[in-house]
């Protein structure tokens, strides 16, 4: 066998467990985020390793310790979103990309209770965290100018603003989805309206919180401090 017969025949071999590997960290970062959810950041790696059906040592491998642990799951969050704004950019109806990424946004942060408390956690600082938000940070200024080329957002929407409309759509599914579940869609309705260029108003399809609602969300908002 020539030299390079042994090179591509290495490479082969090689290839199911570099899948392998990432089937385990996919599997590692899911499992930590349900029990983040479920349980809070406390959880220990040997947790997670039992939640996710591998070996502790897999898990040590990948992450040396929980902080790592919770900056990869972060960061795995960072590449689901730029997942979402690369189709948003390859929808042929530009509105309905927006739509679906706005939409995106509201239900990842109403579905994982534990996504919240990770961002208040980790370094945002950290460079596998930067590196993410850059390649994020790119992909929202073609959606944005996109969206303003073809007539879709109001000429006075800002790239940065996609920043501060996320934060709004993901704080208020975070405070009310426990009490009021689903409440976050009516403020996407409203925010989606105040952002579209052609002014067109469409009916609310959620209800207002009701009073009863509200008391209840800021006792469980208090409860969690």
């Amino acid at each position: 066998m020539t030299t390079a017969d042994q090179v591509r025949t290495e490479r082969t071999e090689a290839r199911p467990l570099r899948a392998d590997a990432e089937r385990n960290r996919l599997r590692i970062i899911a499992a930590a985020r349900d029990l983040f959810a479920q349980r809070g950041l406390e959880v220990t790696l040997d947790d997670v390793a039992a939640h996710a059906g591998v070996g502790v040592g897999t898990v040590y491998r990948r992450f040396d310790n929980r902080d790592q642990l919770i900056e990869g799951v972060f960061v795995e969050h960072l590449h689901e979103v730029a997942t979402r704004l690369t189709a948003a950019l390859e929808s042929p109806d530009t509105w309905n990309g927006v739509v679906t990424l706005f939409t995106y946004v509201g239900e990842s942060m109403a579905g994982d209770r534990g996504l919240a408390s990770v961002m208040m956690r980790i370094d945002h600082t950290a460079p596998a965290i930067e590196t993410a938000k850059l390649s994020m940070t790119s992909l929202i200024e073609q959606v944005h100018q996109r969206g303003v080329a073809e007539g879709v957002l109001r000429p006075e929407i800002e790239r940065t603003d996609f920043f501060a409309f996320f934060t709004m759509l993901s704080s208020i599914a975070e405070v009310t989805e426990s009490t009021a579940p689903g409440t976050w869609r009516r403020y996407l309705e409203l925010m989606l309206d105040s952002i579209r260029a052609d002014g067109t108003r469409h009916p609310l399809t959620v209800p207002a919180m009701t009073d009863e609602q509200i008391r209840a969300a800021q006792a469980a908002r208090c409860r969690t401090r």
